[in-house]
């Protein structure tokens, strides 16, 4: 994408009449753009090296000292997320100064005050901390090599949150077991049913477990269309292959669904369409 923005441009450039020649000439037409990339690749490269900063500060100072000093593991997780709420939002705040993403946490929809299963399409890296930054004290599964990074891991652990799916049976069972606990307690939690983030433009097909946990759980599924435009941070794009313009970022949910007296695939497919069509 870098080479699209500084690629050298040819110029016609026509002679005195009456010579018949013209003359061909390389300009470096990308020299003046290639500042104006190679600063916002700067602002990006600051964006997450200050994200890693900051989780390190939370994960090694901060989290652990507001755990060992507040009673009850529900307490703990709710005013840790908030915590780490407080420094998404820093970040997204950070990226929107300085024009690389346009999302305000601060404004959009909001939780309701009931437990729900929060569903969306995933087509950037920073999804979860957009979503995290707009609804607060969330719960949501988390790849395990994530709780094994010395950055994210101890922010996921003194959260509360789930280590996905692993190899074996026992292993699902026991993610299954942990959201239906989480949403037992009264937290909401957030999934993507898609388990990987979307190839740019599309969306990849809905797994059901999401839509079984609510149905087991007996709470609300509430679906949300994540909009991004123009692509960026999508999967297969590099995080330095950063758009000339700022990049848009918008929530839209989707209404609470009722999963109660649904097939979990059959919900699956039908919110998969719907937000399809939002796309």
């Amino acid at each position: 994408m870098l080479d699209a923005w500084t690629r050298p441009q040819a110029a016609v450039f026509p002679q005195p009449a009456g010579s018949g020649a013209r003359v061909l000439v390389r300009l470096d037409a990308g020299h003046a753009r290639r500042p104006i990339a190679a600063a916002r690749v700067a602002l990006a490269a600051a964006s997450f090296v200050g994200f890693g900063l900051g989780a390190f500060l939370l994960g090694a100072i901060v989290l652990p000292l507001v755990s060992a000093a507040t009673r009850g593991r529900d307490r703990r997780w709710r005013r840790c997320q908030r915590i780490v709420q407080a420094a998404f939002r820093f970040f997204h705040d950070f990226m929107r100064a300085v024009g690389l993403v346009d999302f305000d946490a601060r404004v959009g929809p909001s939780l309701p005050d009931h437990p729900v299963v929060l569903v969306a399409n995933h087509p950037t890296l920073i999804d979860v901390t957009a979503l995290v930054a707009r609804f607060g004290p969330l719960c949501f599964l988390a790849k395990r090599a994530l709780f094994r990074n010395p950055l994210t891991g101890p922010l996921l652990y003194f959260c509360g949150q789930i280590p996905g799916a692993g190899r074996t049976l026992h292993d699902n069972v026991r993610v299954m077991e942990r959201a239906l606990d989480r949403l037992a307690r009264g937290h909401s939690l957030l999934l993507f049913p898609e388990g990987t983030r979307s190839p740019p433009g599309e969306l990849l097909p809905f797994h059901a477990g999401a839509f079984e946990i609510a149905r087991r759980a007996g709470v609300p599924v509430l679906p949300l269309v994540m909009h991004v435009r123009p692509a960026a941070l999508y999967r297969g794009l590099a995080w330095y292959e950063i758009p000339r313009r700022s990049v848009r970022m918008r929530i839209e949910p989707l209404g609470e669904i009722d999963p109660a007296h649904a097939d979990a695939r059959e919900l699956g497919r039908a919110i998969e369409r719907e937000i399809r069509l939002k796309l």
